[in-house]
């Protein structure tokens, strides 16, 4: 249950970071999903608006990812969100690999690498449901 306590937190702390930059420094949060994923972002009013938001939501994810984080036995439904969000997370990728590459100008090899670390957050969370 350490490795799944360990991605719990590593989930929380990416979550919170990424979601406060996200929701308070749109722009830099662009930058920083360019250094990343190697996403080129377009910026634009509309642009900002939508990371904001997904900065909001990011928020709420992380601080239910530390809640699991303290007590894993007792938040599985937590984690089962979780695995649930990495799932769909590794499907959209696979399902938009052209699009990624095309208008994110995402390459191959950081989706791949993106693919694999959603698949092994995957496994290590299904086995805290066990």
């Amino acid at each position: 249950m350490i490795l799944v306590t360990l991605v719990l937190w590593l989930l929380a702390a990416y979550h919170i970071v990424m979601g406060a930059v996200a929701l308070f420094a749109p722009d830099l949060a662009s930058r920083m999903v360019a250094s990343l994923y190697g996403a080129s972002v377009v910026a634009s009013a509309q642009q900002r608006y939508m990371t904001s938001m997904i900065g909001a939501l990011a928020l709420a994810i992380g601080g239910l990812a530390a809640v699991a984080a303290q007590r894993p036995y007792d938040n599985r439904a937590i984690i089962a969100a979780f695995l649930v969000l990495q799932l769909f997370r590794t499907f959209c990728r696979v399902r938009d690999r052209r699009v990624l590459a095309e208008s994110f100008g995402v390459s191959g090899r950081a989706n791949a690498t993106a693919i694999a670390v959603l698949g092994a957050e995957s496994v290590v969370l299904l086995l805290g449901l066990r």
